[in-house]
């Protein structure tokens, strides 16, 4: 399988330090209010920034993330902001004196978040993706780089286990995080279920999953974990999202139209979505080398943290959300996935658990 090699010039992550308190003394400023919380017309309204562009390209993604910057601030509730850069940037910390595509990085000394990428240059998914739709994989990436800014200022959340701080820990940290905001979008309207899945598509696509390396970040079941841990913190099961139900932390179903057999057949049909690792095809890249978070350099100089990229490549299990058919059975008990390897099975081999949810839901009782 040919073996592409990828160019990202890996972020840079410093190891956060404690948090000390600064007591305020005559003569120095006060310390800054709290930002005001954020609420569900602020999400809106970046959605509707996003799906109406004005001026170019280029000025619609700084207008569109420094309005998401402002409110993960609010969202968060950070004491302090970080520093929003884009390419061409002047930098100040973590060995970076310019910003340069494909630069995405937040470094915790100098409070500096750098957003310079280029995904068209970079990722062969993105090729064909509207500006819109790359807007919204910009935001997941700003996202994650916020996770690491609230880490070290709040704690990493149900990442804070062991005795020493590891890459996977952070950035799994990082990646619940990004599901926590996320999950906020899709609970309050201000993100759609279909986009949502398409953008955690490309997100897998593009993690690092080379779990010989000490700047391994988790392979897709990993990061997909930690993102839907993020998710089922704000979304319910049962929850309505615009036409789609929550049927778990990570599978989504709506109802379709029903056809002259399915009354007679005793069955009910429903569009699903449903996260599936496909270990039958191995990818021979890792496309953009960690690129959420990347090489966090956590464990070396910055030298030996660009060094990273060289390392990539190597064969993994591909992990995305697919869209399928579920048939579900009330009066014998069973379902049918379509597109999958399996035929007519019970309830209890669904290892998602969505058909049983379904038949709980659905099926009439008795």
């Amino acid at each position: 399988m040919k073996r592409l090699l990828a160019t990202l010039a890996l972020p840079l992550l410093a190891l956060p330090l404690p948090l000390q308190g600064q007591p305020w003394a005559p003569g120095q400023e006060p310390p800054p209010p709290p930002p005001k919380p954020a609420d569900p017309a602020q999400a809106k309204a970046l959605e509707t920034l996003r799906i109406n562009p004005e001026g170019s390209p280029a000025e619609q993604r700084k207008r569109y993330l420094r309005a998401a910057h402002e409110l993960l601030h609010r969202y968060w509730g950070s004491r302090e902001q970080p520093s929003l850069l884009f390419a061409g940037d002047q930098a100040k910390g973590c060995g970076v004196n310019r910003v340069e595509h494909p630069m995405a990085y937040y470094c915790p000394p100098s409070k500096e978040l750098a957003m310079a990428l280029n995904l068209r240059r970079s990722v062969a998914a993105a090729r064909g993706k509207t500006d819109a739709e790359l807007l919204l994989l910009d935001l997941t990436v700003l996202a994650h780089e916020w996770g690491h800014h609230i880490n070290a200022e709040q704690g990493r959340g149900p990442y804070t286990g062991g005795l020493g701080i590891t890459v996977k820990q952070e950035e799994l940290a990082a990646d619940w995080r990004t599901g926590v905001f996320l999950g906020w979008l899709l609970a309050n309207g201000a993100l759609s279920v279909e986009n949502f899945a398409q953008t955690a598509n490309l997100m897998f696509e593009m993690g690092d999953y080379e779990r010989i390396s000490f700047q391994h970040h988790g392979y897709p079941k990993d990061r997909f974990e930690a993102l839907t841990r993020g998710l089922g913190s704000q979304l319910k099961p049962g929850q309505r999202l615009g036409e789609w139900t929550v049927d778990s932390q990570e599978a989504f179903s709506r109802p379709l139209p029903p056809d002259p057999q399915d009354q007679a057949l005793g069955r009910r049909r429903y569009a699903v979505k449903r996260f599936e690792i496909d270990r039958g095809q191995q990818i021979a890249t890792n496309v953009l080398g960690g690129l959420l978070g990347a090489a966090s350099c956590v464990w070396g100089n910055q030298q030996q943290c660009l060094g990273m990229a060289m390392q990539q490549g190597k064969g993994r299990a591909h992990g995305r959300y697919t869209q399928r058919e579920l048939t579900l059975f009330c009066g014998s008990g069973n379902f049918d996935v379509s597109e999958d390897d399996f035929g007519l099975q019970p309830l209890r081999r669904d290892g998602k658990g969505q058909a049983s949810v379904l038949a709980s839901r659905d099926c009439p009782a008795g």
